[in-house]
């Protein structure tokens, strides 16, 4: 009779946890401790609310094995399945049996260093692992990995990296304490987590962290990371940024550093979106300079230069046949800029400037200075630089250029000698003017011209930026042959007279001209002709001026013509094509006086 109550008893246990959802096998409950009025502990309080409560609980836990544990912090009650563990801080929790358990009690349980669990234990995670978070970090485990706890910042990091289902898998080994600067790093799976107070905690793993490793990890000149990788990144590249550079990766570059101004001007210029593209090299060191390799061209820098680049294509082949850096023209000054539909680089000894048709040649510094205002008055340097007796001379298209070092003045290139004669005008010079006419008459049979529509002492012309014929030529945008040639003819004024330009504007500027001039030419004779014009009324101005500028050479003691009514004493009043501006008629006529009065004042 008394075996058959405990029987009942056992069945009507078994029914109702089966009703409840638990699947217990029979011979889980030794037949000889079977007294469930007496031998069953309490479960009470929170723990008996949460197994009350808790089909997933009781059906882990199955009964409990031990009365409640208490202590000032909290209190635990073992079951047959694992624990229950409750403090006021963070409820009650559910601890099941296994290696995150037995991690826990190894430490202690919960007068150890995790404290009282904030989770309950989620089994069933990848590759058959298992987890549960306490009060200080979490405990994971998995068959590879064993049982790991992550704490802190490093946990932190895990989580944005997807815990064990993201790249770095489960934590494979303890936190490593005591590094630079009081730093910390955890392995995973599949990389490390780095710590330091200065950085945070962030991921270190693959072809990034091998680089790194190679720079001696944080104690080499990178330091500690001070992001997670950056992945995504153009044809499937990744970076992560350190204490002092950069680690960037790519499948067809591999991983290398950037570091310093070298990647300042890289992340400036687009970075791996940028011309440059990814790093190729790892940084070089030259003499004083230092320059990276990229797949898109080279950046160099100095402490003298700063950083710049030479991109592929005509301008960067052409420096590198030329010794690049260490050749002939030395580090870059600028980058490649585009200029007038061709392109420039600036170097520290000249410029390669590149034209569609003409290549990438080497142009001196001041040269260029002066090409580069208006490129249209040279066309494009058809030869390299060469040097001379005469100065460092440049082919254009449209002329040949000579610096001269001592003058510190740029000249055209034509031959001049003592039966030169180079005029310096107005439009007065169109045609075959009287005034070339008379130079031809007086001996100078090689003349070199320059003609401005417009231009005046004082008036400026379009075609040499809006200057005036003294600005012009103190800005080099009108070039006079070099040498000493046997006359220099200025014949200006008209223009002013034609915009009524103040006496003392005209004269300021006219000696400012001709100190140029002479500065220029310290050994030919400079001549200053007047303006030509009629006795005519409408006139009067231009015979003033005439008049203004002949005397003020006077003063110099230079030899002069006046041509104040000139083409009414020869004639010439009806032969004019408007007010100002003479036929070839009227030129012919005003020649043979103006040669008389120059062979006069020449005394030949």
């Amino acid at each position: 009779m008394k075996k058959s109550k405990i029987a009942g008893s056992v069945a009507a246990l078994l029914l109702v946890l089966g009703q409840l959802g638990t699947s217990v096998p029979v011979q889980a409950v030794p037949s000889a401790s079977i007294q469930l009025e007496t031998s069953t502990p309490p479960v009470t309080g929170a723990i008996g609310q949460l197994y009350s409560t808790s089909t997933w609980a009781r059906s882990v836990l199955i009964r409990p094995t031990a009365a409640e544990e208490c202590s000032s912090t909290g209190c635990v009650q073992r079951f047959l399945g694992g624990d229950i563990a409750w403090s006021a801080r963070t409820g009650a929790r559910v601890v099941v049996n296994g290696p995150v358990r037995n991690a826990w009690w190894e430490a202690d349980g919960p007068a150890g260093y995790h404290g009282y669990p904030t989770t309950d234990t989620v089994s069933g995670l990848r590759n058959g692992g298992s987890k549960q978070l306490f009060e200080r970090g979490a405990i994971s485990y998995s068959a590879a990995t064993g049982a790991q706890r992550t704490t802190g910042s490093i946990h932190l990091a895990w989580g944005r990296a997807g815990f064990e289902t993201g790249f770095l898998g489960y934590p494979a080994g303890s936190e490593r304490t005591g590094l630079p600067d009081g730093g910390a790093s955890q392995l995973f799976e599949h990389g490390f987590i780095v710590w330091s107070p200065a950085t945070g905690a962030h991921p270190s793993m693959g072809a990034i962290r091998e680089r790194w490793r190679q720079s001696g990890l944080e104690s080499g000149e990178f330091g500690y990371p001070t992001s997670d990788e950056a992945t995504g990144l153009r044809n499937g590249g990744s970076a992560q940024q350190y204490q002092h550079g950069t680690i960037i990766w790519s499948s067809a570059t591999a991983a290398h550093a950037l570091t310093g101004a070298i990647r300042s001007y890289w992340s400036a210029t687009g970075g791996q979106n940028g011309a440059l593209g990814y790093p190729v090299s790892e940084e070089y060191r030259q003499n004083d300079f230092v320059y990276q390799l990229f797949q898109g061209g080279t950046v160099y820098w100095s402490a003298a230069t700063g950083a710049h680049s030479t991109t592929y294509g005509d301008v960067h082949n052409r420096y590198v046949s030329l010794g690049g850096a260490a050749g002939q023209l030395g580090l870059p000054l600028t980058d490649k800029l585009p200029r007038a539909g061709g392109l420039v680089q600036q170097f520290v000894n000249g410029w390669l400037v590149w034209g569609p048709a003409t290549g990438a040649r080497i142009v001196g510094h001041p040269t260029y200075k002066v090409w580069s205002i208006n490129p249209g008055e040279f066309g494009w340097p058809v030869r390299d630089t060469w040097s001379d007796a005469r100065g460092s001379h440049v082919a254009f298209q449209k002329l040949e250029t000579i610096w001269n070092d001592s003058t510190q003045e740029l000249y055209s290139a034509e031959a001049v000698d003592a039966s030169t004669v180079v005029f310096l005008g107005d439009s007065q010079l169109d045609l075959d003017s009287w005034g070339e006419q008379g130079a031809r008459a007086a001996g100078y049979t090689r003349q070199v011209v320059r003609s401005i529509g417009g231009i005046g002492y004082v008036s400026g012309s379009p075609a040499v930026g809006g200057n005036s014929a003294t600005d012009a030529v103190l800005l080099d945008r009108i070039l006079l042959p070099q040498g000493s040639p046997g006359l220099v003819v200025v014949t200006l004024g008209g223009n002013d007279a034609r915009i009524f330009a103040t006496d003392a504007a005209i004269l300021s500027q006219a000696n400012r001209l001709w100190d140029e001039l002479r500065r220029k030419y310290p050994r030919s004779t400079i001549l200053v002709t007047g303006v030509l014009s009629r006795y005519d009324a409408s006139h009067f101005q231009r015979r003033w001026v005439d008049g203004l500028l002949t005397r003020e050479a006077a003063v110099r003691g230079w030899p002069r013509i006046s041509m104040a009514g000139t083409a009414t004493i020869a004639g010439a009043t009806w032969n004019y094509l408007d007010d100002v501006h003479m036929n070839q008629t009227g030129h012919n006529k005003v020649a043979p006086l103006y040669a008389s009065a120059l062979k006069y004042v020449l005394g030949k």
